[in-house]
């Protein structure tokens, strides 16, 4: 009798736990069911990249997770405190979800701000992916930012670089990168990027850091393919973990999103839990005419005030 318990008592739990699953696999799993979009219907396609007649100098403005958080003011407000900007950079998790109500509500506060019109460059984020055990990209990404399509040979995603006179910007998409063959091409291709960047500034956009800024938020395989590698990039903007760092050449940033609280297993050079966005100049402010400078600047989301800069040796 005793041994029918043991294995009835057992098999009852795991099957409970079975039909558990089943039900509960939308909330655990799966995407939640997408709002119902009632506004007017808009096109997905944000901005051109800047093209191969782009100045030496360049200014950009760099935001990291916003979380359809930034309203058409927002904007209004970030274009009015760099009115020289020549594009932005956004580090993932621009969106909420990766369901095409979320695009739209991006798109209804972006259009018609101060800053539509400007070049966008993007990495997608987690949120842009949707839920369950196989992650997949939101088809919208395709539609609404353009890219080139120079990335990792078969690996799908957003992951490309883009060249201009003074810098070469490479955008990596981290979160195919659990699945072995991803991360070794992704590595692989990433190597040969920063080799062959002919001088320029090396600046690479990615949304999983590979120095945590908040608690529990480690990532161990990012740390352990890119430390390395991205430590000879001249910059690493990166976003995630809401909460703004720095450990030269990492940063990472915090725009809009949730704060995190802050838990860090070595000593980084600067920290804060605030809302942050940066501005990235090439060019400026160079005393030397044979030299191109690098300089990163980061403001406070809420009133502009300056918190951190770095002037960028080139490697």
């Amino acid at each position: 009798m005793r041994r029918w318990i043991k294995i009835l008592i057992p098999t009852l739990l795991l099957a409970g736990g079975v039909v558990l699953c089943v039900i509960r696999w939308q909330v655990w799993f799966g995407m939640p069911a997408e709002p119902q979009w009632t506004g007017d219907t808009l096109d997905y396609v944000f901005s051109p990249l800047i093209t191969d007649s782009t100045p030496q100098a360049l200014d950009l403005v760099v935001l990291g997770d916003i979380h359809n958080r930034l309203s058409r003011a927002d904007y209004d407000t970030l274009a009015a405190r760099v009115p020289q900007a020549d594009a932005l950079v956004q580090v993932g998790d621009w969106m909420q979800r990766g369901q095409n109500y979320y695009y739209q509500l991006l798109l209804r506060e972006w259009t018609n701000s101060e800053i539509f019109g400007m070049p966008v460059m993007a990495c997608p984020g987690n949120h842009e992916y949707s839920k369950g055990i196989h992650k997949t990209l939101s088809p919208v990404w395709d539609y609404a930012f353009s890219r080139p399509h120079n990335g990792p040979l078969g690996v799908p995603g957003a992951s490309y670089y883009i060249d201009y006179p003074s810098l070469r910007l490479i955008a990596i998409d981290t979160n195919p990168l659990i699945r072995m063959v991803y991360l070794t091409r992704t590595l692989t291709w990433l190597r040969t990027a920063m080799e062959t960047a002919e001088g320029r500034y090396v600046v690479v956009i990615m949304h999983h850091p590979v120095f945590s800024a908040a608690k529990g938020r480690f990532n161990s395989l990012i740390y352990l393919a890119f430390r390395r590698a991205l430590g000879e990039a001249d910059l690493v903007l990166s976003g995630h973990d809401h909460s703004y760092m720095r450990r030269t050449p990492f940063i990472v940033l915090n725009t809009s999103g949730p704060l995190k609280p802050q838990r860090f297993h070595y000593k980084p050079e600067v920290t804060d839990t605030v809302q942050v966005y940066g501005v990235l100049s090439i060019g400026h402010d160079s005393t030397d005419q044979h030299a191109v400078p690098m300089i990163f600047r980061v403001y406070r989301l809420s009133d502009g005030q300056a918190i951190d800069s770095l002037y960028v040796e080139h490697n």
